[in-house]
C-alpha cells in the first residue's frame, strides 16, 4: 500500500474506527451506517447496493463530482474530497461533502474505501457564494462574507426587517401616490346600476323556482351581495399569478408556495384600512388588522384546517376600486378538494387574468385549463408574466435582437395560437411583477415603466361595478338559454322560464352596451336534464369519463379491483386515487393531516389496521402503502400481494432513477407472484419534453423488466386531468 503521511494517518485512523460508509472491490459494494442513512432519510431496505446506484442520488448538475472521485479510485490517490448534492428519500436534494480513504494493494489497485459524509450546511457554506441561500429545516439561511471569512444569518430576519422597512415606506409615501391610474376614474353605484341589480336578483329568484336546486343559478344571486368586478388570477403552478398578485398590493405578502398546497382563494382588493377577514368552513370569520397582516401571517392560515378563503384590504394598493381580485390556486395543483374549490370560484368570477410565464409558452396542461375556462367564461386578459427574465441576442459583442423584439414575438405567436385554440382575438400583456414590485414606490424609473403592470391595469373596464352587472346579467341569461335548449322543460315552467329570459334580454339591449351582447361567447354544455348547470362540462372534463375505466382494463385487473398502490412517493399514490375517485365526487383526502407512516384504505377487505378513506365505489378496495422510505416493521408481501394488484407510482421526468428507486424497494420480490402495474406521472408538467419522454417509457420498462427478471408489468402514463 502506498505510504500516507502523518496528517492522513490520523484523519484515515479516525475514519475508520467510525466510517458512515465503506465500499469494497473490485465488487463496488457498499454499505452505509445507521446514521448516514437517516441522514439521507433512507430506510436500510432502500438503500444503494453498489457504487453506481449510489452514484444516482447525485444531482445532475454534480456530475463532474463522480467522475473526480472515479479518477481518484482508479488512480494513485489515498485520500479524495468531493462536493455534490444527493438526492434524498424525503425528495430533497442536500449538498453533502465525501471525505474518504482509499486502502490500496501492492500493485495500487483499490481494496476498501472509507468514508464519512460532512454535514450538509458545511459543505454548502463552503462552496457558496456571497449572497447564495439554502433552505434548512424552517429557515432560510444565507451566506454572507465578513472580513474575509463566510458566515451564515437567517435571510427571514432580514426579510421580516425589509418588510417592516416597506410598511415605514408606505405610511410616509402613501399620500405620494393616487391609488388609482389617472386612467381608471372611481366608481359609484348609480340608480341604473341599482335598478339592473334588483331586476337581476327578482329573475333568478323567479328562476331558482323552476331551476330548482341550480348550484350555479345560485351562485349568481349570492354573487350580487359582491358589487366589485371580480377578476380571477389563474394558471399553473409556477405561472407568476402570487408574484402578480403581491405588485398590485405593493409587497409580498402571500406565499405562494404556502397557498397552492392549501388550494385556499385569497380576495385582495384596495381599501382604507390595511386588514384581513379569514373565513372558515362552519362560517366563523377571524379580522386581523394593521401592522398584525403579516406574511407570516399569511402563511401560518394555510396550515389552517377549515380556512375557505381569505379576504385582504390594502390601502395605497395599484388595484382600482370596485375591482377585487382573486388569487387561485394552481391548475396543475388542484387534486381531492381542488375539484371543490375550482367549482366554488368560477362562478364568482367575472373576467380572468390567465398568467403564464413568457419563456415558457403555452404548455399542454395550459391549453386544457384556457379550454374549460372558456366554457365557463369567455372574459379574458392573456398575462405574459416574468418579462425581466427576457434579455436581448448578441453576437461578437453586437445585439441583434433585443429583449423587446423578443418580446413582441412572443405576444404574436400566443396571439396566432389562441386565435387556434379558441376561434378569437385576446388582449395579451406582458409583465414584470418583479420590476412592478421592487419600484412600487419609485414610478418615475424605468424599471417601473419596463414592468407595464399600469398597462395591465388599464386593459381592465374603466366602469367595474356596472360592467359587473352586466357580464353576470350576461351569465345568467345564457344559462337560461342552456336550459331552455333541452326537451325536458314543458308547458308553464317552460314559457315562464322564456318570459324570464326575455326580461334580462331587453334589460341588455336597452343599456345601448358598447359591445355586442355575444361578443364573448361561452361554450354552454347542453343538457336534457333540468338542473344541469354552466359547469357541467367543467367537472366533467375534471372528472374525467373514461379514466377508470382505461385505468381497469389493464390486463392485470382481470375482474378484481383490490389494487395496492405503492412508490417512493406516497403523494403520487394519492394523484392517481383522486384521479380514479372524481368520476364519484370523491373529494377529501388526508395527505398531510396523518402520519406519513400511516397506511391508508378505501373500501374493505383490509388486511390490518388502516386510516379509513370514504369508500370510492362497492367492490374496489384500494390500499394506499406509505412512501417506500416510511415503511417499518415486517409486512408479508407475498400475501400481501396475493390479495392485491400492486401499482408502482413514478414520475415520468424521473424515469431511470425512479425504477432504480424500485429496484431497491422492500417489496420488489413480492412483484413476481402476481400481475402489477407501473403508473407514471406528472406527465402534463414537462409538455416540452412530454413526447420525448412518453417515447422512452417502452425501452425503459423493457430494459428494467430484462435486468430484474420481473414478469413484464402493464403501464400507462397520465397527468393531471388527462391519460394517455
Amino acid at each position: 500500500m502506498l505510504s500516507l503521511s502523518q496528517w492522513e494517518q490520523d484523519i484515515f485512523s479516525r475514519a475508520q474506527a467510525l466510517p458512515e460508509l465503506t465500499a469494497i472491490f473490485p465488487s463496488r459494494e457498499i454499505f452505509f451506517s445507521p446514521s448516514l442513512l437517516a441522514r439521507l432519510h433512507l430506510s436500510e431496505s432502500a438503500s444503494p447496493k453498489t457504487l453506481d446506484q449510489w452514484y444516482e442520488l447525485c444531482s445532475p448538475e454534480d456530475h463532474s463530482a463522480i467522475s473526480q472521485l472515479e479518477r481518484a479510485i482508479s488512480g494513485r490517490e489515498n485520500f479524495v474530497s468531493v462536493t455534490r448534492k444527493l438526492y434524498c428519500g424525503d425528495g430533497v436534494f442536500r449538498s453533502f461533502r465525501l471525505e474518504a480513504f482509499i486502502i490500496r494493494d501492492n500493485r495500487s489497485k483499490p481494496v476498501k474505501m472509507f468514508g464519512r459524509e460532512v454535514s450538509s450546511l458545511s459543505a454548502w457554506l463552503e462552496e457558496a457564494e456571497d449572497g447564495d441561500t439554502i433552505e434548512y429545516g424552517a429557515h432560510v439561511l444565507e451566506a454572507v462574507e465578513m472580513g474575509g471569512v463566510k458566515v451564515l444569518r437567517d435571510a427571514g430576519e432580514i426579510e421580516d426587517m425589509h418588510e417592516e422597512n416597506l410598511r415605514l415606506r408606505r405610511e410616509i409615501q402613501k399620500r405620494i401616490f393616487s391609488p388609482l391610474p389617472s386612467s381608471v376614474r372611481e366608481y359609484e353605484d348609480s340608480g341604473s346600476d341599482t335598478f339592473l341589480r334588483n331586476t337581476l336578483e327578482e329573475n333568478i329568484s323567479l328562476a331558482l323556482n323552476v331551476l330548482t336546486g341550480n348550484s350555479y343559478l345560485k351562485a349568481l344571486k349570492q354573487s350580487l351581495s359582491e358589487p366589485s368586478l371580480t377578476v380571477g388570477i389563474c394558471g399553473l403552478t409556477g405561472s407568476g399569478k402570487t408574484s402578480l398578485m403581491n405588485a398590485l398590493l405593493g409587497e409580498k405578502l402571500i406565499s405562494a408556495g404556502a397557498r397552492n398546497s392549501s388550494g385556499i382563494p385569497v380576495l385582495c382588493r384596495e381599501g382604507e384600512t390595511r386588514g384581513a377577514t379569514v373565513h372558515y368552513q362552519d362560517g366563523r370569520t377571524e379580522s386581523v388588522r394593521g401592522q398584525k397582516l403579516t406574511r407570516s401571517f399569511m402563511k401560518k392560515l394555510a396550515a389552517i384546517p377549515g380556512v375557505v378563503r381569505i379576504d385582504v384590504v390594502m390601502p395605497g394598493a395599484l388595484i382600482p376600486r370596485g375591482i377585487c381580485f382573486i388569487d387561485t390556486p394552481g391548475y396543475d395543483s388542484l387534486a381531492g378538494s381542488g375539484e371543490a374549490v375550482l367549482r366554488n370560484i368560477l362562478p364568482e368570477l367575472d373576467m380572468i387574468l390567465y398568467v403564464t410565464p413568457i419563456r415558457s409558452g403555452l404548455k399542454g396542461s395550459d391549453r386544457e385549463y384556457i379550454r374549460l375556462l372558456m366554457n365557463a367564461n369567455g372574459r379574458m386578459i392573456f398575462v405574459l408574466s416574468q418579462t425581466d427574465l427576457e434579455s436581448g441576442d448578441t453576437e461578437a459583442g453586437r445585439m441583434v435582437r433585443s429583449a423587446e423584439a423578443k418580446i413582441a414575438g412572443t405576444i404574436e405567436a400566443v396571439r396566432e395560437e389562441l386565435l387556434k385554440l379558441c376561434g378569437r382575438d385576446f388582449d395579451i400583456v406582458p409583465v414584470s411583477s418583479r420590476n412592478a414590485l421592487d419600484k412600487f414606490y419609485d414610478r418615475n424609473s424605468p424599471l417601473w415603466t419596463s414592468s407595464n403592470i399600469e398597462g395591465l391595469i388599464e386593459c381592465l373596464p374603466s366602469s367595474p361595478a356596472e360592467r359587473a352587472l352586466v357580464y353576470r346579467t350576461e351569465r345568467t341569461l345564457k344559462l337560461l338559454d342552456a336550459a331552455l335548449a333541452g326537451k325536458t322543460l314543458k308547458g308553464s315552467p317552460r314559457w315562464r322560464l322564456q318570459e324570464y329570459a326575455g326580461n334580462l334580454r331587453k334589460l341588455l339591449l336597452g343599456r345601448e352596451e358598447k359591445e355586442e351582447l355575444h361578443s364573448f361567447p361561452l361554450s354552454v354544455h347542453q343538457s336534457e336534464e333540468t338542473g344541469k348547470n354552466i359547469l357541467s362540462s367543467l367537472i366533467t372534463s375534471l372528472r374525467e369519463h373514461d379514466f377508470r375505466n382505461r385505468f381497469f382494463s389493464l390486463a392485470a385487473f382481470g375482474h378484481e379491483r383490490r389494487v395496492l398502490l405503492l412508490g417512493a412517493d406516497r403523494s403520487q399514490s394519492l394523484k392517481l386515487l383522486a384521479r380514479l375517485a372524481h368520476n364519484l365526487a370523491f373529494e377529501v383526502l388526508p395527505e398531510g393531516r396523518v402520519s406519513s407512516r400511516e397506511w391508508l384504505c378505501s373500501g374493505h377487505s383490509v388486511p390490518f389496521e388502516c386510516i379509513s378513506l370514504p369508500v370510492i365505489q362497492s367492490g374496489e378496495t384500494f390500499l394506499v402503502a406509505p412512501s417506500d422510505s416510511e415503511m417499518h416493521g415486517h409486512i408479508n408481501w407475498h400475501g400481501l400481494m396475493k390479495r392485491f394488484t400492486p401499482v408502482v407510482s413514478v414520475d415520468l421526468a424521473r424515469i431511470d432513477s425512479g425504477l432504480s428507486d424500485l429496484s431497491r424497494s422492500p417489496y420488489l420480490t413480492g412483484l413476481a407472484l402476481n400481475d402489477w402495474v407501473l403508473a407514471f406521472g406528472n406527465a402534463g408538467l414537462f409538455a416540452s419534453r412530454q413526447k420525448e419522454l412518453v417515447s422512452q417509457v417502452p425501452a425503459r420498462v423493457k430494459e428494467f423488466v430484462d435486468a430484474s427478471g420481473l414478469k413484464s408489468p402493464g403501464w400507462f402514463i397520465f397527468e393531471n386531468y388527462r391519460i394517455f
